[in-house]
């Protein structure tokens, strides 16, 4: 009797893990004057899928053949939340980041992917975001360059 109560506890517990990082922020955008003027704004899985969302079909050096990204245009995010300045900050869950130039996201449809193939991103698929430039529908994008900026496993962009 006891062994079934701890499985039990146990079921109910990792149900209730899932459910807590489901509401778990997912993505951290900050800078001064970004976010209607509070400076930070958390989103959740939910609350960035909501958002409204694009496709991009596209080759990476990272992945065999081409794949579909589902995900939020850069240029969206930024208007949406006011983010500032001419750079962004883009840290990974290892504090990798790269400086993005807002730029970028104005001249090309540079996408934060939540989603490949239909499927989305994990910490071991390069997620829970993932910057995607389209390159292979932008050849002159398909350069070490750009390729830094393409940050995966994603968490925060600061405006700066």
């Amino acid at each position: 009797m006891g062994e079934r109560l701890l499985k039990a506890l146990m079921l109910c517990s990792g149900l209730w893990s899932a459910v807590a990082v489901a509401g778990d922020a997912f993505l951290t955008l900050s800078g001064t004057g970004c976010c209607q003027g509070a400076g930070r704004v958390q989103l959740t899985r939910a609350e960035f899928e909501a958002l409204p969302q694009h496709e991009l079909k596209t080759e990476t050096p990272w992945t065999e053949g081409t794949h579909v990204y589902r995900g939020v245009l850069l240029r969206d995010l930024i208007a949406r939340f006011s983010l500032p300045g001419e750079t962004l900050k883009a840290v990974a869950v290892n504090d990798y980041w790269a400086a993005v130039p807002v730029s970028d996201a104005l001249k090309y449809p540079v996408l934060l992917a939540s989603r490949q193939d239909g499927q989305p991103l994990t910490l071991r698929s390069k997620g829970p975001l993932w910057i995607v430039y389209p390159l292979s529908a932008h050849p002159e994008l398909d350069k070490e360059l750009y390729h830094s900026r393409m940050v995966w496993q994603l968490t925060r962009l600061e405006s700066h």
